[in-house]
């Protein structure tokens, strides 16, 4: 299974003009942090969340935790300038790349904003993010199967109708 560094850098790689995941700072919620870091982590939530709509089973095997601005992929979190500056190409199945373009296409014109609210929607970090322990924060988005399929389903057949 793959990890969620690696959604997170072949996101980073489809940002060829680095607009998209950059190192403005932002307040938001009393927090303040880099844009970038926030929108990357809301790419890498939604992306874990279709994939469990479409297919039952976890995009990748790292959790994701409920933070005041959505779900976050602490390892993508803690390592995103890092990240930044690295260029590799992940090694991803063609199925799973075409999935992750089409979750990009849907979200690249959204605002922050927007994509903490999508966050913000998901029942999930909804149930976790006003615990203040981290391990009490650890979403378990596999028990959301069925209120993914439903939630997204629409989005699901947007992005099956796009063509790329």
């Amino acid at each position: 299974m793959i990890r969620a560094r690696d959604v997170a850098l072949y996101f980073l790689n489809k940002d060829k003009d680095q607009t998209l995941f950059t190192k403005k700072l932002v307040e938001k919620n009393g927090r303040t942090f880099y844009d970038g870091n926030a929108r990357l982590n809301k790419y890498v939530h939604m992306a874990q969340n279709l994939y469990i709509a479409k297919t039952g089973e976890k995009l990748f095997e790292d959790d994701l935790y409920a933070y005041d601005n959505g779900a976050v992929a602490v390892d993508v979190q803690e390592n995103y300038a890092v990240l930044l500056n690295r260029k590799s190409e992940p090694q991803l199945e063609a199925g799973i790349r075409d999935f992750l373009d089409r979750v990009y296409v849907i979200l690249e014109n959204a605002s922050l904003d927007e994509l903490i609210g999508l966050s913000h929607e998901d029942a999930e970090w909804e149930s976790k993010h006003l615990f203040y322990s981290k391990c009490d924060q650890k979403m378990d988005s596999l028990a959301r199967i069925e209120e993914y399929k439903e939630q997204y389903h629409d989005v699901l057949q947007v992005m099956e109708r796009l063509e790329l």
